[in-house]
């Protein structure tokens, strides 16, 4: 029921997050082929009409993954984005997800479900625990190369761990402290938010316990 442009949107954001902020947001790209070099800076995103139009913001700077890629706009954009073609899983510690840990961040979202339905940062969890736990180890079977080029002339070829299974982010949220999150509806959406840290943290613990997203 938002009468104006997902523009004014990212505009609401940059305002309440201030100078000082980061905003990020996921740009999973829109075609997923390893047979085709992928021209980061200029595949569209398959994450919505909001983020989308986020990419094409002045300023805004993209990690280089085949199919984890995030946006950021702000003064730790390139310290999240810098090395996510290095990680040996798309949520390893140098990639954004693990650095939005570091960096305290606050993860919101807004009507895409109830508490923990989408949010990628969560599978840190399964890249923390695959060194660990054989159930975690066993989600990444196989990898995918891919090629990348940037709009400054670079390239490069990457090689990652490719996750397996099915899983059910908003049935294991309802494993987290209440105190740890908000969740509340607005109009005809529900709005939610974790930090990162507690999100990841708390998915680890439960993973030691036995619980995880993933079906089994």
């Amino acid at each position: 029921n938002f009468p104006e442009k997902p523009s004014t949107v990212i505009d609401l954001l940059l305002e309440l997050i201030g100078p000082e902020g980061t905003l990020v947001m996921p740009a999973i790209p829109l075609r997923m082929d390893p047979e085709r070099v992928l021209l980061i800076d200029r595949e569209p995103v398959s994450t919505g009409l909001i983020c989308e139009i986020f990419r094409r913001h002045p300023g805004v700077v993209r990690s280089i993954h085949f199919s984890s890629s995030v946006i950021a706009l702000g003064p730790q954009a390139e310290f999240l984005v810098k090395d996510h073609q290095t990680t040996e899983t798309p949520w390893d510690p140098a990639s954004p997800y693990q650095r939005l840990m570091e960096l305290d961040a606050l993860c919101i979202g807004m009507g895409i479900g109830r508490f923990l339905a989408s949010l990628t940062p969560l599978h840190a969890v399964e890249s923390i625990l695959r060194h660990q736990i054989p159930f975690f180890a066993d989600i990444f079977r196989g990898t995918i190369t891919y090629r990348w080029r940037s709009s400054d002339g670079r390239e490069g070829e990457h090689t990652f761990f490719t996750r397996q299974g099915t899983f059910d982010a908003a049935r294991f949220g309802r494993n987290y402290p209440k105190e740890q999150y908000v969740e509340f509806r607005l109009s005809n959406l529900w709005l939610w938010s974790i930090s990162a840290r507690d999100a990841v943290n708390t998915g680890v613990a439960l993973g030691r316990r036995g619980i995880s997203m993933y079906k089994t």
